[in-house]
C-alpha cells in the first residue's frame, strides 16, 4: 500500500487536497489553500483535471490524464511502479476526487479526502461510480467522464 498521508479536504475542495496529497508523496510541500488559489478551484464547481495538470506543471511535476482507464492500468501504476493515481468518481451525489493506493482481488483502496481517511471499495461497486459530469445532470452524453485517471509524477 503506498504511503499517502490522509488529509481531510475543506468542503468542495477535493481538487486540492488530492493535489497536496500526491504532491507530499513526492515530497513537495504545499496547502490545500494555497492549491485552491493555484487551481482557481471554485468550492461549488470544483476544478477540472486539466487544470490540475498545469498547476503541477507550473510546480515542476509532470502528468497525464487518461479517460476509460482499467483496474489493469491502477495495478500497473500503483501496485507495481508505486505510482500514486487521482481518480475521478461520482461519491453520493456529486463528483469527486480520491488517491488510489492499492488494490486487491477485490477492493480498490482509496485515501479520501472527504472523510479524511482509507477508504475501501468493492471494485464491483467502484465501477459503477467510476464517472463523472459537469453541472447537476448529464444533459448530453459527450459531457460523461468515464473512468479517469489522472497520474502526475517526477519530470
Amino acid at each position: 500500500m503506498l504511503k499517502i498521508k490522509p488529509f481531510r479536504q475543506k468542503v468542495g475542495l477535493c481538487g486540492p487536497a488530492v493535489l497536496k496529497m500526491v504532491l507530499d508523496y513526492y515530497g513537495i510541500k504545499a496547502t490545500e489553500a494555497e492549491l485552491a488559489e493555484r487551481t482557481h478551484c471554485d468550492p461549488q464547481l470544483g476544478i477540472d483535471a486539466e487544470r490540475m495538470l498545469e498547476v503541477v506543471r507550473e510546480m515542476g511535476m509532470d502528468g497525464y490524464i487518461r479517460d476509460y482507464a482499467s483496474f489493469a492500468d491502477l495495478e500497473k501504476l500503483v501496485v507495481k511502479e508505486q505510482i500514486p493515481v487521482i481518480v475521478d468518481w461520482f461519491s453520493e451525489d456529486d463528483g469527486h476526487y480520491s488517491v488510489v493506493v492499492d488494490l486487491d482481488s477485490e477492493n480498490i483502496y482509496l485515501q479520501d479526502p472527504e472523510i479524511g481517511h482509507l477508504r475501501a471499495m468493492r471494485r464491483a461497486k467502484f465501477q459503477r461510480v467510476w464517472f463523472d459530469f459537469p453541472g447537476d445532470y448529464i444533459d448530453k452524453q459527450e459531457k460523461l467522464t468515464i473512468r479517469r485517471m489522472i497520474v502526475i509524477v517526477k519530470q
